[in-house]
């Protein structure tokens, strides 16, 4: 994604008809790690003239991806926008599977290329991102890239938008356990629900820095103070963050009653780079069959770990996690074979 936002950019640059007051775009993932994405993204999503998602197996299943579009479109019909749909070009980024009820989408993606087209063939078969990896393709890849910026050029000259405000992108992580996928909590001393260890660095306090990478996976995420993490950690994949302040005794007395399959990280703060305990806190959480985790010394540790640590929490819940059938009786289930006692089978507690 950074090579084609890369190459659009320098494209609508160099556009002849480009109006110089026509900023190169906005993509987040040139932002700093610890930025607050919310706030940022939703500036950027009022000051857009043209918008271009990008679309995949993956993409209407994200709801930072989808919330991004709503909210541009809403954009649009607060604004009063003619034919708004002219600021939205969408690219087709892989292949969708045809069972994906997606077609009027895919048609919108392959229209920015004329029908006849060489590269169209090419395009609609790999998708963008193969085109741009691949350098066989390399001339095809660079003509969609013009096609595109050439559609940003003139919407933005015949149409502009006027800056405005649209609502927020993306929520809060979700206030509704049982809309969220991941459960993030954090067991701290005196810091609280606000703790950011790396204030210089992180404008989000820690479980929500985890909590919108994990919605950016595909993980929408609910941050709840321990007694809540107990509460539904039992059914839920969920994220420990731990203070290294406390020692390794109460750290464990604290968490004794979750379940193991809990992934906790020790998250070693500015004011504390040498905090001794955090190696003793992390080695007694592993010895007591909580996943072993290294602890988190500085923000880009931290910054690298998240993502797998959301990976992690979803593995070992699958792994451990409850099962269905559930333990206990089960219904007999029939037999093919005539004059056949039916097969009893088995729950968790009688297996075989």
């Amino acid at each position: 994604m950074k090579q084609f936002f890369q190459d659009l950019s320098a494209a609508v640059a160099g556009h002849p008809q480009r109006n110089e007051e026509l900023d190169a775009g906005f993509f987040d993932g040139l932002l700093p790690a610890g930025a607050d994405l919310r706030t940022l993204l939703t500036e950027a999503l009022g000051a857009a003239h043209v918008f271009i998602p990008l679309y995949s197996k993956n993409y209407f299943g994200n709801r930072w991806a989808t919330g991004e579009l709503d909210a541009f479109r809403t954009r649009l019909a607060d604004a009063g926008t003619q034919h708004a749909e002219r600021h939205i070009v969408p690219v087709l980024w892989s292949p969708l599977d045809s069972w994906d009820d997606r077609a009027q989408e895919v048609a919108a993606a392959l229209a920015i290329i004329d029908e006849d087209a060489p590269e169209r063939a090419d395009y609609a078969q790999n998708g963008l991102r193969a085109l741009c990896k691949l350098g066989a393709y390399r001339m095809q890849y660079m003509r969609i890239v013009q096609a595109v910026a050439e559609r940003i050029v003139v919407v933005t000259r015949a149409h502009p938008l006027p800056r405005s405000k649209p609502p927020t992108a993306i929520q809060p992580h979700a206030t509704d356990p049982r809309d969220a996928r991941l459960v993030v909590t954090i067991l701290t001393g005196e810091k609280g629900a606000g703790w950011r260890p790396y204030p210089t660095e992180h404008e989000l306090v820690l479980a929500d820095y985890v909590a919108a990478t994990a919605d950016r996976l595909g993980m929408p995420a609910t941050v709840l103070d321990l007694a809540g993490a107990a509460e539904w950690s039992p059914v839920k994949p969920t994220v420990l963050l731990i203070d290294p302040d406390l020692t390794a005794r109460n750290a464990l007395a604290a968490v004794d009653a979750l379940p193991r399959w809990v992934v906790p990280l020790v998250v070693v703060g500015d004011d504390q780079r040498g905090a001794a305990g955090a190696d003793a806190v992390a080695a007694t959480l592993q010895d007591a069959g909580f996943p072993k985790v290294l602890p988190a010394r500085t923000a880009s540790e931290f910054e690298r770990a998240v993502p797998i640590l959301v990976t992690e929490a979803n593995k070992q819940f699958l792994r451990l996690g409850p099962v269905d059938p559930p333990a206990g009786p089960a219904t007999p289930r029939p037999r093919l074979r005539p004059g056949t006692a039916s097969d009893d089978r088995q729950g968790q507690g009688d297996a075989r």
